[in-house]
């Protein structure tokens, strides 16, 4: 009786054990799928919130990347349940744009100009002050139950609060005011307004012709470099760099900065000191210009802002504005084949084609660095300083009549159209010499 007690005691213990191990797969299970949510949404709270408004090109390539990275949660809802929810989430984001205009200047000061950006968690509008002339940028995030939007503008709005004590000349944008506001419903509505970076680099790069083009883009390239030195000097990783997230404060001083922090995250502690990796960290930033290492979902570090930086001056570099593919990954649906071109095995020659050879010895030591030292910040910054002084002096020996044939604006290409075959003659010749300066200097063995 003993021996078959004690069997019938084991068996049902291990039918319990087996029970509870199911109950706590299906919970971590649950948990985790609302874990991934809830990530999803301060992505898409922090996409809304951006400052530039996204394009048809680049929209279609961030949904591309994110489709083929597999970074993307299914949801459960029918078509038509989806269909209704749009558009009630349409008729929610017009109803508060409109209340926005109505009660503009927000503090008395900022008087909206356009639209940049509306969506389910605020809006962003081109403002003016009425008093200084200065531009920005508003962010409103709107309060909702899980709060992402008014937590991607609190902490942004912290974060460059915090900065500009530290470091006033921080290659990043500046936060002019802050402050709350109240919805059409009485709600409270989290605003920021940031400095306005109103000229994209890619218009300023691509407006000229042959070395000052490649000029442009390699100053473009340290200048943003700068920007993520002094982020990493605050303890703060970017984590979501790409073409579209800095821009020029304007032609006149081309400087370029960053904005859009919203997926910035300390890497640091209190005390200066390295903060563990995470076992498990949720994965932020847009797949197209994130590193090989972040897409696994793996603890960013220092190095993968850097990567992602490498891969957004081999956009720079290119040949045109809006290239077929822009990198190699670009369009690719094969998941395989994403992670192969973003390790370090995806051939140089292959990544870097369009970049001058300095960026060579920088793409090897990013693959091959210690991602828990410090990254070499001073061997970054003098291979590019080297590419600037090349096409420096290049561009001094060029003659003022012909410099100024390398610039072209889109009024200027409208004029060529209906000129006299004489100037199309001359704009024919100025084609000549931006091409034969589009050489590409010949790659390292």
């Amino acid at each position: 009786c003993a021996e078959l007690y004690g069997g019938v005691m084991a068996s049902l213990v291990k039918n319990l054990n087996a029970d509870a191990a199911k109950n706590k797969k299906e919970y971590l299970s649950a948990k985790r799928c609302n874990r991934l949510a809830a990530d999803a949404q301060k992505t898409i709270a922090t996409r809304q919130l951006s400052c530039v408004s996204v394009n048809r090109r680049t929209s279609r390539r961030l949904v591309h990347s994110t489709m083929a990275s597999g970074k993307v949660i299914s949801s459960a809802l029918s078509v038509e349940k989806r269909q209704k929810d749009k558009e009630a989430e349409n008729k929610m984001v017009e109803e508060l744009v409109e209340h926005l205009k109505r009660i503009a200047p927000f503090n008395k000061r900022w008087q909206v100009i356009e639209t940049i950006n509306q969506g389910t968690y605020g809006v962003v509008f081109s403002v003016q002050d009425v008093v200084t002339k200065v531009f920005g940028v508003i962010k409103v995030a709107k309060s909702l139950a899980n709060d992402s939007g008014n937590a991607s503008a609190e902490w942004e709005g912290f974060i460059l609060e915090t900065m500009f004590k530290r470091s006033e000349i921080a290659s990043v944008v500046r936060l002019l005011d802050k402050g709350m506001l109240a919805d059409q419903n009485g709600e409270g509505m989290e605003f920021v307004v940031l400095e306005k970076a109103g000229v994209p680099v890619k218009d300023y790069i691509f407006e000229s012709l042959g070395p000052l083009r490649k000029l442009r883009a390699a100053k473009v390239s340290l200048q943003m470099l700068k920007g993520i030195y002094d982020l990493h000097q605050q303890g703060l990783l970017h984590r979501d760099l790409k073409p579209d997230n800095m821009g020029l404060c304007s032609e006149e001083q081309p400087v370029t900065l960053l904005f859009d922090l919203g997926m910035s995250r300390m890497y640091t502690d209190g005390e200066s000191d390295i903060r563990p990796p995470r076992t498990c960290c949720p994965f932020r930033g847009t797949p197209e210009w994130a590193s090989g290492h972040a897409q696994k979902g793996r603890e960013q570090t220092r190095f993968d802002d850097l990567i992602a930086w490498l891969y957004v001056s081999c956009e720079l570099f290119a040949s045109e504005k809006d290239p077929t593919q822009p990198l190699p990954w670009t369009y690719r649906t094969n998941n395989r084949a994403q992670k192969y071109l973003k390790s370090i095995f995806c051939p140089a020659r292959y990544l870097l084609q369009k970049l001058p050879p300095q960026y060579y010895s920088i793409n090897t030591y990013l693959m091959t660095a210690n991602t828990l030292k410090v990254p070499d910040y001073r061997f970054l910054a003098d291979r590019v300083y080297e590419v600037v002084k090349k096409y420096e002096e290049e561009v001094a020996k060029i003659p003022e009549d012909k410099l100024k044939e390398l610039i072209v604006r889109p009024e200027d290409n409208n004029t060529k159209q209906a000129a006299p075959p004489k100037i199309a003659n001359g704009a024919q010749a100025k084609n000549e010499v931006g091409a034969k300066n589009v050489v590409q200097p010949p790659l390292p063995p």
